[in-house]
């Protein structure tokens, strides 16, 4: 019978750390610090395709016209494909990461581009 006790001690002890360490995750502070930031993003429409311009406190700081990380001058044909790689390199800066992007990354983002 103790050793029923100790078990169901042991369980709920488990649960109590697992309920803790979820409810205590600093996913509300991250999304705080992103909007409290010094970066902003623009995507505007450039003839017939995208481009997206990252501001550091209103000064622009990277004016991205092509596809990073592929082969050619391949652009962006949908304002959402920018704006998806525009955020990622704004959260890297905002993160203290260099903001390279990889194919691994437009592949992640399901970024349309033409494999050469």
């Amino acid at each position: 019978m103790k050793n029923n006790y100790n078990s169901k001690a042991v369980f709920l002890g488990i649960i109590i750390l697992c309920v803790a360490f979820f409810y205590f995750q600093p996913g509300d502070v991250e999304k705080n610090a992103v909007n409290e930031t010094s970066f902003a993003l623009q995507v505007i429409e450039q003839d017939s395709f995208w481009i997206y311009e990252v501001y550091n406190d209103d000064n622009l700081f990277i004016r991205q016209e092509y596809i990073p990380a592929v082969k050619g001058r391949q652009v962006f044909t949908s304002k959402a494909d920018a704006e998806k790689i525009g955020n990622l390199v704004m959260r890297k800066l905002i993160e203290n990461k260099i903001p390279v992007v990889s194919i691994k990354d437009l592949d992640a983002n399901a970024i349309h581009f033409k494999r050469i």
